[in-house]
């Protein structure tokens, strides 16, 4: 949309948000899928319904371990939002703003409508999903093609990751909000190298998107 020529004076307006994400993450899960598709060809026969049962229950294992994950990264993403915001309280004499992203003020201004309902959608569910394809799924992965060690494969697209957020995230929201995201970062990258796969990582991103939507959801207006 920004590239189109829309104004960047003034947030866009949430219809347009909304076909922006939508289409942004539609084009990355649905090329992800067709390049899925084609490198692995066609399978069948026994051999592919063994490989298909085995591969539900890994996806199943998966998906327990993203829930794990995040229950066990949570707590350290909001003790680094919170140094980091005292941190900065400590220098400016300025605390960070309680809405930490542009898309939950979109979805407070918005109010309870079908647009609303399409951004939580897409905040929860395809969001993390192109996420996880681009950031863990490509960049980590290429990198590590690359030559680069896993670690610092993890430590650079963690930092790429919440870097990207920068303009989503209020100027005084910045000090709390990129480190936890970096953080929060590292926690996918690990989860996707004990994996090998990129449901648990897409897991534990739904749900982060999610606990700050229920959380941002319970404040006072």
């Amino acid at each position: 949309m920004r590239a189109m020529g829309v104004s960047t004076e003034s947030p866009l307006p949430s219809f347009a948000l909304l076909m922006a994400l939508v289409a942004g993450s539609l084009t990355t899960i649905v090329t992800f899928l067709m390049l899925l598709q084609f490198s692995r060809g066609v399978a069948q026969g026994l051999v592919h319904e063994r490989v298909l049962k085995k591969s539900t229950n890994k996806v199943a294992t998966n998906i327990a371990i993203g829930v794990i994950g995040f229950l066990i990264v949570w707590p350290l993403i909001q003790m680094t939002s919170a140094l980091g915001g005292a941190i900065q309280f400590a220098f400016t004499g300025v605390r960070a703003p309680t809405v930490g992203h542009q898309f939950l003020e979109t979805i407070r201004d918005q109010g309870n409508n079908p647009v609303t309902w399409g951004l939580v959608f897409t905040i929860v569910i395809l969001g993390p999903l192109a996420e996880e394809i681009i950031w863990r799924g490509a960049i980590q992965q290429g990198l590590k093609q690359i030559g680069v060690p896993r670690a610092a494969a993890i430590l650079i697209t963690a930092t790429m990751f919440a870097l990207f957020h920068w303009g989503a995230v209020p100027e005084y929201g910045r000090a709390a909000a990129i480190p936890a995201l970096a953080v929060f970062g590292v926690a996918l990258g690990v989860l996707m190298e004990r994996t090998g796969r990129l449901w648990s990582s897409f897991i534990a991103h739904a749900l982060f998107n999610c606990a700050n939507i229920f959380l941002f959801s319970m404040l006072p207006k």
